[in-house]
Formats: C-alpha cells, structure tokens, sequence
C-alpha cells in the first residue's frame, strides 16, 4: 500500500473515532416541571424515552417533577414509579389519609359538635395559631425515607452519585431566593420541592423556611444548564396551565399570590420542550393520575422521531435492566440502630422512646413502622419529619426525628343550624400537660333546646411496654323533647318531657391492635325523667318524676374505620358492651296518672349490646352498606310503662332518630337492621338511602293501668327508612332528609340542617 493511501486511511479512522466519540459523550438532560397531579405526565415521558433507548443522563425537577425526577434517579423504573403511583398507597401520601392497618384508633377522642380547632401558645401571652397545612405529610414522609434511604447512602449523600444525577429545587422564603439541592438528604430535599402553601407543612433547614420550589421556579431549565450543561435538553412542562384563582378556593389564592411567573421554555436551538394535554386535570386532582402519565406518554411519543434524531446515545432496555441491578445489589437494608429525637425535653424523647422502641434494640424499619404512626397521631405531635443517615461505624442506621410539638391549649367551635328547634352549639376546651407521661384535660358543653350538656375529663396516657390510659369523667347531659317537638312541618304534642343523667366514674384503656381498643368503665349514675302518662295535659298539670340512681359498669370492645364521624361512606364500626347495673327507682306521681304514692323499688341487671356498622367495597360512584344493632338484657319493668319506656334502650340509625323520642323504638330485647345505598355523583356530594326495621323480641306495651306489659314474642315490628342529600363542606355536613316512621303519629318528618348531630355519652352508653 502506497505510503499516501495509507495516511488517507489513517485520516479517515481518525474521523470516524472522534465522531464516534462524540456521539457517545453527548448527554441529554431531562428537566420535569411542578404541577401537582398533573405532574404525573412526567411518567409518561419516562415511559415513552426508555421504550425508544433514549437514555437521560441527568434529571432537574420542581415539586412533582423532583418527585418523579427523584424516584427514577435512585434506579425505579417508569413502569415501577407508575405502579407506585396508580396505587392507593400513593393516593395516601398525596392526600393525607392515613390508611386503617396503620392509623392507631387509641389515640382519638370521642366524636363531637365541632367544625373547627384554634391553637394557642400559652407563655407570658396567648398566641394563636392557625394550621399551616390541610394534609398530614406523615404517611408520605415516612415513605420517602423508606424507598430512598438505602439509594442515598449508597451515594454518599451526593445527588450526583445515584443513578440519574440529580438536582431539585426550593423556596427559602426567608431570604425569597431558590434553594437547589445537589447532596444531603434526598428525602428531605424532595419533600421541601414538593411543599406547597397551606397544603403540605413547610420544611426548616439551617434557618431557612422552605416551601414548594415552584414559587421561585417551577421549571428548572437554568438549573439543569449550570449545575450540568448537557448537549441536549428535554423540557417537559406540566406546570403552566395556571388554574384561575377565585374567593372560595383559598390555595388557588395563596398559589396566585406567591408564585412568580415562570418562562416554560428552553432556550437554546437544539433543545426540545414536551407539553402534555393536562388542562382538564386539576392539581389536586388525584383521581386522575392515569390519564395525565398517559398524556405524557401520548405528547412524548409525537415528538419522538425528533427527540431520537438529537439524542444519539442509546440504551437497550436489557442495558438498563442490568445497570440498575447493579446500581441496586449493594444497598443497605434499612436496619435502625439509635432513634434521636430534637425538639422535645429528655422525658418527652424517653416518652417517645417507648412507643418507637421500647428495648432500644437495633430494628427493621417494618417493625418501626407500627410504632411511628402510633407517635403520629400522639395528641401531643403535631408534625414529624424523619431523617436517617448511615453510620459506617455501625454498619446500621441513625434516625432523626425533627418534632414538633402541638400547642397545649386548643379551642373548638361547632354545633348544629337546624330546620327543626333542635338548634345546639358546641365549645369545646382541652389542655395537654406533657412530661414523662401525657395528660390531656377536655371539658365541653352543648346547648340548645332539644340538648344541653357538660362534660369533663382527665385522660393519663402511659407508653409502657403496653400503652394504657387512666380517665377520670364527670358528665350531665339533658334531653327536652317537648321544647323540640315543634317544626314548620309538624305538630307534635308529646307525651314526654325532659331526661337527664348524670355520670361521676372513670374509664381505663388498652389498645387492640391498630384499629381497636378495650374499654372499662365503672361509676355513680343519677337517671331522672320528668313526664305526662297522657298527652291530655294542661298547663296546671303537675309531671310525674322517676329518677334511678346507682352504679354500673362496663366493658367495651370498639373497632373504628369510618372515615367521617357523620355520614360516613367507608369503613367499619364495631362496638361490643357488656354492662351491669344496680340502683333505686323512685317515682314521684303527677296529676295524670292513677296513683298518689311514691314507689321506690330497687332494680339490677345485666345488658349486652352489640352495633355492627359496614360499608362494602366502593362500585364507581355507587356504595353500600349494612347496618345492625343487637341488645340483650334482663332489665325489668319500672313503676309505670311511660318510665320503663324512658329507660328502655332505643334503636336510632340514623341522624334525625337521635332528635325525637320514639315510643315504639324502645325495647328491652331486640334486633335493629338495615340496608344503605349510597351515590357519591361528584365530590363531596352524597345522595344516601336507608332502609331499616326494628324487631323487638317482646314489644313493650301498656294496659289498662298505665303499666307495662309485654307482647307475645316477635308478635310485632317497625320499619324506619331515611332520604338525604349531604354535602361535605370542610367544616361540617349540609343535609337535607326525608325521614319515615312506621310507627309514629306523624310518619314523615324532613330535616334539614348544618353542622353535627352528635352527643356526648351517656351515662349507660
């Protein structure tokens, strides 16, 4: 070969290397804007990329694109990030629910009238507190930690050491600038990117308050140029379809206040903006995360053809399978050695300690997990944030909690706005005193002209080996079903009175399970009635009075699901009461009865009362459910069949029951069941039936003498049914009902009303 020839080929190898070369070192960075739900689309995009062998060299995201920026970058898959997101599981972190297998029942308080809570710091001032949030983070905190902890410390906690580096960014509204995150705690940074105002809390770090990233920018592209500088750029936008702001919305408002307008575009010839169809999805709107990943995928696979014509570095899927293997085979299994906790005194940590970790032994992060949302949802906690970093001396790793504590005093508001004269208010006043151990003081008082109630109690809470709580309680309730009785839709002249009871006792408690607890209870009770045998009564007719007073006792098993304490749609009720009760009658006679001297007679008795409450699994917009209630008791007659009516146990399914007496509802023995078909057309919004009849075993009736009798066994029934249509408003129900009675003088009755139907217990509840 001629010497010419051969340096002709020689420059042509030369050539054909260093294009080579530069075709394989060319880079392509992808960039993932905020946009909530919509931000989902970025799925898509990954989906569509890795399907075609583009190969992404570095990722920049806002808010929801540094959560699925992230999620790939520590080695998922956009087939394994899908399957995380569609799930409910992920609906959960977004919106706040904490699922049933790990909210811990034992730690709520018993139902009652409010809409809403204040909080107040009590120091050398009262300070008040509004929340900063509507959405517990806990669950999507916890879960960060968990998918991305063993990614990062294999890392060593460099954002450019994992598998896709990476970059996010926040908002320091301190010092109003963008914080872009390139090491530390990916966790962390991830959940600073994705705090939005007022829905998620903001995260604090070295004296900085960071928000949602997306206030500053929400479209990274200048990010991605000087941390990276690829050749090649993939925008995706997600993120400008700005939802218009109006007065009812408050996020939309503070969203528009506080984000500044953001350039969706890239700037430089060769790069490529992607803008998926999300204009339909709200950012709130994760019911719809399907149709934004496919919207993703739909806008990417358009402009496929020029993406592989800019992008010459390629990746087969089996390439990408192996890779990540590889990235994965050496992550440390999320075993936890030491639990510290900041922003608590040294008894508070030990108090924490013990539910975490009693044993203070070296744990899997499923095993912590049960003791971490029990912690949660600690009426002394208001927010945690977890951190955990590996110790390279240990071989294991180290917990961080960041807690914030609750603000001991808290002021509730609430009550009812009815149709009927059933109006109530409520205010509610709890004090929590937290030391070794917890003790939270709540009083509360309803009034009203159907109810008035007072009730006060002192709850010591004990995080042993075994969670325990010791609970001092006084309580008066007082029913007027005369002052009541009246609606523009009816005229009712009942027969009966006023009821009060009086309870002086204390319960004590034990956890069964996450859902459940196991109740005692022991006390002084004080019944009285004040009552017409007849409803031919005047004005100078004298009532007759029965009080039964004495003591009782109770044990309760109590499983709780619902996800409303009114109106519930889903989840399981059950409770289980024995109860034992021993008193003295006395009866004082009126003008309209048959005797002149009072009775006094001793009663005792044993009760077992079982309420089963169930909503079957969700059809579309379609629910239903199943109701019953199953009494037991031996309890006898009292002097007259209007007393023993009084204080035979009744069957009230549902809210406008709860209102009224009903006379023929009341039995010593029986079996209350129904069906319920609920239709959710849109949020919020219920349209709800109910279906039920009432089955005395022996129904009690009244003789010639104003005495009680019973009938023959299963001789009779009733059926009761309800109507509604329910809106949900943030801080309580609006109903409007049609209600049936088969057995009342006036058969439909109709509600309407605003707020809780709820009472506190009774004294033999």
């Amino acid at each position: 070969m001629k010497p010419a020839s051969t340096y002709k080929y020689l420059i042509t190898f030369i050539l054909i290397f260093f294009q080579t070369v530069s075709v394989w070192s060319q880079k392509t960075g992808l960039v993932l804007s905020g946009g909530g739900a919509r931000g989902m689309a970025h799925i898509g995009v990954l989906k569509a990329l890795e399907e075609n062998g583009i190969k992404i060299d570095y990722i920049a995201g806002t808010s929801a694109g540094a959560l699925v920026g992230s999620l790939y970058s520590i080695g998922l898959s956009p087939w394994e990030i899908e399957k995380i997101v569609l799930s409910g599981e992920f609906r959960d972190w977004a919106t706040g629910n904490i699922s049933e297998d790990l909210d811990f029942y034992f730690n709520k308080q018993d139902p009652d009238a409010s809409w809403i809570s204040l909080r107040f710091s009590v120091d050398s001032t009262l300070r008040t507190y509004i929340p900063t949030s509507v959405v517990n983070s806990a669950r999507g905190d916890f879960a960060l930690m968990e998918k991305m902890g063993p990614a990062i410390a294999k890392a060593g906690y460099d954002f450019d050491s994992l598998f896709v580096p990476f970059r996010c960014v926040s908002a320091d509204i301190k010092s109003r600038k963008q914080v872009i995150f390139k090491e530390g705690d990916l966790p962390m940074a991830v959940r600073a990117s994705m705090a939005y105002p007022f829905y998620y809390t903001p995260v604090t770090l070295h004296d900085m308050i960071l928000f949602d990233g997306g206030i500053y920018n929400n479209f990274p592209v200048d990010v991605m140029m000087k941390e990276f500088n690829p050749d090649f750029i993939i925008g995706v936008n997600a993120g400008s379809y700005t939802d218009i702001p109006f007065e009812e919305n408050v996020l939309s408002l503070i969203k528009t206040m506080m984000v500044q307008t953001t350039n969706y575009a890239v700037t430089r010839e060769q790069d490529l903006l992607i803008s998926p169809d999300v204009t339909s999805i709200g950012v709130f709107d994760f019911n719809s995360l399907k149709a934004a990943i496919d919207s993703g995928y739909e806008a990417t696979m358009r402009n496929i053809e020029e993406i592989k014509s800019k992008s010459a570095s390629r990746t087969s899927a089996a390439e990408m399978v192996i890779k990540r293997s590889e990235f994965r085979k050496d992550f440390k299994p999320l075993y936890i050695d030491h639990i510290n906790s900041t922003g608590v005194t040294l008894y508070q940590e030990k108090y924490l300690r013990n539910i975490l970790n009693y044993y203070n032994e070296c744990i899997s992060v499923d095993e912590l997990r049960p003791g971490y949302f029990k912690m949660v949802t600690d009426n002394n906690i208001k927010s945690v944030f977890p951190r955990l970093q590996f110790n390279d001396s240990t071989g294991y790793y180290d917990l961080d909690l960041l807690i914030r504590k609750e603000k001991a005093l808290r002021l509730d508001f609430g009550g009812n706005i009815s149709s009927n004269p059933i109006n109530q208010a409520y205010v509610g006043l709890q004090y929590n005193f937290w030391r070794k151990h917890s003790l939270t003081a709540s009083g509360n008082i309803y009034f009203g002209k159907l109810y008035n109630s007072a009730s006060l109690k002192l709850r010591f809470d004990f995080k042993k080996r075994y969670s325990y709580f010791l609970e001092p309680v006084a309580s008066l309730n007082r029913f007027d079903y005369f002052k009541s009785s009246s609606s523009f839709l009816e005229d009712i002249k009942p027969a009966y009175l006023i009821q009060t009871d009086n309870f002086y006792g204390a319960n004590a408690g034990i956890p069964v399970r996450n859902k459940g607890k196991l109740v005692g209870s022991a006390g002084y009770f004080k019944l009285s009635s004040r009552y017409y045998q007849t409803r031919d009564f005047s004005v100078d007719d004298l009532s007759d009075k029965t009080n039964f007073e004495g003591v009782t006792a109770a044990i309760s098993f109590e499983r709780n699901t619902l996800n409303r304490k009114m109106y519930s749609t889903e989840g399981t009720w059950l409770q289980i009461t024995g109860r034992l009760l021993a008193g003295e009658e006395i009866t004082s006679p009126g003008t309209t009865g048959f005797f002149n001297d009072t009775i006094k007679k001793s009663h005792e008795w044993m009760q077992l009362r079982m309420v089963y409450d169930n909503h079957f699994k969700q059809i579309g917009i379609f629910t239903f459910g199943f109701q019953t209630e199953l009494l037991f008791s031996s309890q006898p007659f009292f002097s007259n069949y209007t007393a023993t009516i009084l204080s035979a146990p009744g069957y009230q399914p549902f809210a406008h029951s709860k209102t009224v007496f009903l006379e023929n509802y009341h039995a010593h023995n029986f079996i209350g069941a129904g069906l319920k078909a609920i239709i959710t057309p849109f949020q919020n919004f219920d349209i709800r039936a109910e279906g039920h009849v009432f089955q005395p075993f022996q129904a009690i009736v009244q003789n010639n003498f104003l005495k009680a009798k019973y009938e023959n066994a299963f001789s009779s029934r009733a059926a009761l049914g309800s109507l509604s249509l329910i809106y949900h408003t943030p801080v309580g129900p609006i109903s409007l009902s049609a209600n049936y009675y088969e057995k009342r003088e006036s058969q439909i009755a109709v509600l309407f009303h605003f707020g809780y139907i709820i009472f506190n217990k009774r004294a033999t509840d």
